[in-house]
């Protein structure tokens, strides 16, 4: 994955958009909304805006656009109003009127006939309302793009499937990762960095059902040489990347793992597909890195998803060892929260253990019940900071917690709320789970209408 700034497109890296992707389709609206909507992050003094992805190949020099020609395209019209002569390479296979009226438009001319030449006049009628020298150069230096480059070997029909039935788009988390990835050169860290990041991202499961097995039993429990939870970061990277090589006899490159993954051929067992349903944590995957970037780097924020493009230009100033030492902590932390916090499954609020494919058992036995309905009561009633946090410094000091030790902890902490104490007297303290999204009314709780 390379994340790149618009302005290292510009008379560079040649693209080709092949026959079998479909014609331009903006429509005025997402013209007018594109143009503004970097503005307004100009104006806001917003030092990066993420513009998506590209996924491509790369064959005799050029890059093959297999996803992200609608929003290349639309970039190489509003490069041709920037006046600096500067442009995208940017070509169609067997489409000779779009390669004439871009090149057209390129050169400073206008025409009619193409929708090339409509959609170029409304942007142009809203650069219109802009500082046109200062948004081209925001559009220059602090608007990206993330390319990924697929391997040679990716089979395409099973590639658009896969898209079709996902929707699959770069995330924020994918533009996270890539700062990370970019500090790792080393081969075997970069392979391993990618395979812990990809069971992180899988958060509607255990971590345990989405890393092959024998590299997770050695992450985990690290051959009784460095076990995640009873090591130091060196000794635990040392341990894991002298164990890529071992796993070269059962070569296998999945397809998602060309999706999620740059071009360097990833090697290992075949991924476990996790069977048992579909888990619902409380707080998403991009929630959860922004409560380790808490946790481990120390850098207090909301832990808001919407918020976490914001801790980019953090991530930025870390070096080598540092990003080992954020994944080798994030890691714990995912552990801990799959072993210690709630999710909702379609019985309800559960607290599991993954045992095998398709096999859960009560995570705490006697005292399951117990843990449930406690952190279902929090879950439903308060920010989940506002009891996440805390219980996550509790278990980073405590990672072996039993059962009894993580209910004493739980029952320790105080709340006053209207909602805390409405949803303490209603199911909590009648033995019960707390039903999550109901809403205050009357002094009482009442479902949703």
């Amino acid at each position: 994955m390379d994340l790149l700034k618009l302005g290292a497109l510009l008379d560079s890296d040649k693209y080709i958009i092949p026959v079998y992707q479909r014609e331009f389709a903006w429509s005025e609206g997402e013209l007018i909304r594109l143009v503004k909507d970097i503005e307004d992050s100009r104006k806001e003094g917003k030092e990066e805006y993420y513009m998506g992805s590209l996924v491509t190949f790369f064959i005799d020099g050029y890059y093959e656009l297999v996803d992200g020609q609608q929003r290349l395209t639309v970039l190489s019209l509003l490069f041709s109003l920037s006046g600096d002569g500067k442009k995208i390479n940017l070509s169609y296979e067997a489409r000779p009127s779009s390669v004439k009226s871009l090149e057209e438009l390129q050169k400073g001319k206008t025409g009619s006939g193409h929708r090339f030449f409509k959609s170029a006049q409304i942007l142009k009628s809203e650069l219109e309302k802009t500082d046109k020298e200062a948004f081209f150069e925001y559009l220059r230096e602090h608007v990206y793009i993330l390319r990924t480059t697929l391997s040679s070997s990716t089979d395409l029909n099973h590639y658009f499937k896969i898209m079709n039935s996902r929707g699959l788009q770069c995330t924020k988390g994918d533009v996270v990762f890539s700062y990370l990835l970019e500090k790792l050169e080393d081969p075997k860290e970069r392979e391993i960095a990618k395979v812990i990041w990809k069971g992180l991202d899988s958060f509607s499961g255990f971590l345990a059902g989405c890393i092959p097995e024998r590299l997770y039993n050695r992450m985990i429990y690290g051959d009784g040489v460095a076990p995640l939870l009873e090591s130091d970061y060196s000794s635990w990277w040392k341990m894991i990347t002298s164990h890529t090589e071992g796993d070269k006899d059962n070569i296998t490159c999945t397809l998602e793992d060309a999706l999620v993954f740059d071009s360097e051929e990833f090697i290992r067992p075949a991924v476990r597909s996790e069977k048992g349903g579909v888990f619902f944590p409380i707080i998403t995957f991009e929630e959860f890195i922004l409560y380790a970037v808490e946790l481990v780097l120390n850098k207090e924020n909301r832990c808001d998803d919407k918020q976490i493009l914001n801790i980019c230009a953090f991530l930025k100033s870390l070096d080598r060892e540092e990003v080992k030492c954020f994944l080798y902590n994030t890691l714990i932390l995912r552990y801990l929260f799959d072993t210690y916090v709630v999710k909702r499954n379609s019985e309800g609020w559960c607290l599991l253990r993954y045992r095998d494919l398709n096999e859960y058992t009560p995570a705490f036995e006697a005292l399951n019940r117990d843990i449930v309905n406690i952190e279902s009561l929090y879950a439903s009633s308060l920010d989940h900071k506002e009891w996440l946090m805390p219980l996550f410094k509790f278990l980073k000091g405590n990672v072996n917690a039993s059962g009894v030790e993580v209910l004493n902890f739980l029952k320790s902490l105080s709340f006053s709320s209207q909602r805390y104490e409405l949803y303490k007297q209603n199911y909590y303290e009648k033995d019960l789970q707390s039903p999550p999204y109901l809403i205050i009314e009357n002094e009482k709780l009442v479902e949703v209408k």
